[in-house]
């Protein structure tokens, strides 16, 4: 196991950032770092503080389905890690890292269900035999007509031709973990915001504006004598 870096944090780390997210990352540092620390050689370095990074959280320039948003004490943990706590002052290396790793790749299982779901237009949680035929054996030819045959086999325990297709994909992974490493997890709806699995933001009304106080009662005149 390699030892961490904390001044050259993306050594032995698989970026998993696309081009354009890292053009954007690093648009956004250049624009805003400066040169505030020195490094080993003498030279200047660029580097943005803690409250600039809380700041580029709060743009929410990836959606919540591929970006986990950190908390301050999120941010804080991993600028103890770069000895930077003290000084709060991040690197441009030092932010890409933090990036990426709160960067979620989709989930290659959780989208096959997704895919399933699309045909139980009922909820019903569960597919009869034609219909999932239909899926596996479309679904990047990876699997025969035969090897479809005897997981569907292994999945119809109740033998009345439904298949619950939850259960029926853990059986697939058990059966062949390997899937992980030979297809590539896409996300099944391109727009998130058409994904069924993300949750809504809750957005929270305000409160309205307190009523204002009732105007003081009028003054009583003086009486005559």
């Amino acid at each position: 196991m390699n030892d961490f870096d904390a001044y050259n944090p993306l050594s032995n780390v698989k970026i998993i950032l696309t081009e354009d997210q890292l053009s954007e990352i690093n648009d956004w540092f250049d624009q805003n770092a400066k040169p505030q620390l020195i490094s080993s050689e003498g030279e200047p370095l660029n580097v943005v503080t803690i409250n600039k990074i809380q700041t580029f959280m709060e743009l929410n320039k990836f959606h919540r389905r591929s970006f986990h948003y950190p908390s301050y004490g999120e941010i804080m943990a991993e600028a103890e890690r770069f000895k930077a706590a003290v000084t709060r002052m991040i690197t441009r290396d030092q932010f890409i890292y933090m990036i990426n790793k709160w960067t979620i790749l989709p989930d290659l299982k959780h989208e096959i269900k997704l895919a399933f779901k699309v045909f139980d237009t009922e909820n019903r949680h569960f597919l009869d035999i034609d219909e999932l035929k239909q899926i596996v054996t479309g679904y990047e030819n990876k699997f025969d007509e035969m090897e479809t045959r005897e997981m569907i086999r292994d999945a119809n325990v109740r033998g009345d031709g439904k298949i619950f297709y939850e259960d029926f994909i853990e059986s697939i992974f058990s059966r062949a973990p390997e899937l992980y490493d030979e297809i590539k997890a896409e996300y099944l709806y391109d727009d998130p915001e058409d994904d069924p699995s993300v949750e809504k933001p809750i957005i929270l009304e305000e409160p309205p504006p307190p009523e204002p106080p009732p105007p003081p009662p009028p003054k009583k005149g003086k009486k005559k004598k």
